[in-house]
């Protein structure tokens, strides 16, 4: 698959879930509209709800591209300290370090493109530093802009190279096994938190169905707009707070 494919193919995705993340902002505006007013008509005030949610979700997947990016930078950089172990120069390491990448997530993979030009770049005797810094500036991952800060640093003052990729690989596997720990403890938070998030208007819909006379003052009149609006706010803030505190970074 040529480079001009793949480029459209990965627009293609990421037009597609922006699309998604609008659909699903509108239909959480229009549930909240029926719900809280019994009126969709209400869903075009709610509506700048739909951005919020919009951006919400494409920072989610920011953060879960860069984790996976990660992931994948470690093990390229493993695979990289192994070459040098064994004898490789740095420009057939990188190029080894292709092979094992491209066997573990695909020769498509971000990744893959990545250490590619990497070793084109050296092919065409660019310094590694330089290369580097221009790789750690594209994918915006501290971890990798920290590695090539040192190893600018290490390559003046004549420092062990092999030893600064190899620490750099233990570091970012020392991160991920923390935040996989974390990941662990705190799932079965998550799930609450996501449970607890719908039971408001779970509550709500259960009043309308099996006690509708009960609720029903709160729709229809000017009082009962601004107390489901106060209603509907506290909601809102709550869930937002509630994925700040289950939102842990390391």
């Amino acid at each position: 698959m040529c480079l001009t494919e793949r480029r459209s193919l990965k627009l293609q995705g990421l037009v597609n879930g922006n699309e998604r993340y609008i659909l699903e902002g509108i239909i959480i505006v229009l549930a909240a509209a029926y719900i809280f007013y019994e009126n969709v008509l209400m869903s075009f005030i709610l509506s700048p709800y739909v951005y919020i949610h919009y951006r919400q979700r494409i920072k989610e997947r920011i953060v879960h591209d860069k984790k996976s990016f990660k992931k994948k930078f470690k093990d390229g950089i493993i695979a990289v300290s192994f070459a040098l172990n064994v004898g490789y120069s740095i420009e057939n390491a990188f190029g080894q370090a292709v092979d094992e990448l491209t066997l573990m997530y695909g020769g498509d993979s971000d990744i893959v493109v990545k250490f590619k030009h990497i070793v084109i770049r050296l092919g065409q005797n660019e310094n590694l530093e330089d290369i580097l810094d221009d790789f750690a500036e594209e994918s915006k991952v501290e971890d990798i802009m920290y590695f090539a800060e040192i190893f600018r640093y290490a390559k003046r003052s004549g420092g062990d190279l092999m030893a600064v990729i190899k620490n750099t690989a233990q570091i970012i596997q020392q991160k991920e096994e923390v935040m996989s720990e974390v990941d662990t403890i705190i799932s079965g938070k998550k799930m609450e938190q996501r449970v607890m998030s719908l039971i408001p208007a779970v509550i709500v819909i259960y009043l309308k169905v099996t006690a509708k006379e009960f609720i029903q003052p709160l729709y229809g009149n000017i009082a009962g707009i601004i107390i489901m609006t106060v209603c509907l706010g506290v909601y809102v803030i709550s869930d937002m707070w509630a994925k700040r505190i289950v939102n842990i970074e390391v």
